[in-house]
């Protein structure tokens, strides 16, 4: 039986939202692997259940269903637990809180699972159609191994900084001289490529396979945001 998979946009903290997406994952849709395409934490609203989130997708994984990707909050976390100076912003002050009040949580166990991460994913739907998912961009320098079989996700985890920055921040261009750069929209970009870009990141929602593009952020964790599943067989989108 061929995998059915399911993509699951940034979750930011959103416990409930994510129950309910995999109710109707689990109620709808046989032999599924979710892919999440990170920042699972970091909320931006009153709410916030980081260990929540965490239990629920540690669970998953577990149970060999699930797979998540590094993001630019879950690597901002990861740099936090390696002790380095971060901005305490963006909502990541409610997740250190919700962890550190949480006896059950050991941070040394949340520390390692942040630092094994892949940077990327390929996997193909039961058409043989190929996806490659980062959380902002899929860097056309990600070595994908050849040859290989459609049935199985493929992992990246060995990148340089440029390529881990532009997986997680997105793609950049510099205005000017001062180094002044703006985000590059690639999904509005017509490329001629026979594979499907797959992120989240943008507080967008993007399905167009003009370009080849998938974009699956509905903005969650901040007030009136949605959590965005997408069955990738059925190409069936739903927000919760």
């Amino acid at each position: 039986m061929s995998i059915n998979y399911v993509l699951v946009g940034d979750i930011h903290s959103q416990s409930n939202k994510l129950e309910s997406a995999l109710n109707w994952i689990q109620s709808s849709i046989k032999n599924y692997h979710i892919i999440f395409l990170g920042d699972v934490f970091d909320s931006r609203n009153d709410f916030s259940d980081s260990v929540g989130v965490y239990n629920i997708v540690r669970d998953l994984e577990n149970k060999g269903v699930a797979t998540t990707i590094q993001s630019n909050h879950q690597y901002k976390l990861l740099r936090y637990y390696k002790g380095n100076k971060i901005s305490i912003s963006n909502g990541i002050d409610k997740t250190i809180e919700d962890f550190n009040k949480d006896s059950s949580i050991d941070t040394s166990e949340v520390y390692s699972w942040l630092e094994s991460l892949p940077y990327g994913v390929v996997f193909y739907d039961k058409f043989n159609t190929q996806y490659r998912a980062a959380h902002a961009y899929f860097p056309s320098d990600f070595k994908i191994p050849w040859p290989h079989n459609f049935d199985e996700i493929y992992k990246i985890y060995e990148v340089n900084r440029k390529t881990r920055d532009q997986a997680i921040y997105g793609p950049h261009r510099k205005l000017n001289e001062t180094g002044t750069t703006e985000r590059i929209e690639w999904w509005k970009e017509n490329r001629d490529r026979r594979w499907i870009r797959v992120a989240g990141h943008y507080h967008t929602i993007c399905e167009d396979f003009n370009t080849n593009s998938l974009v699956l952020d509905g903005g969650c964790g901040v007030d009136g945001g949605m959590l965005v599943a997408y069955d990738v067989n059925s190409k069936t989108l739903k927000t919760f």
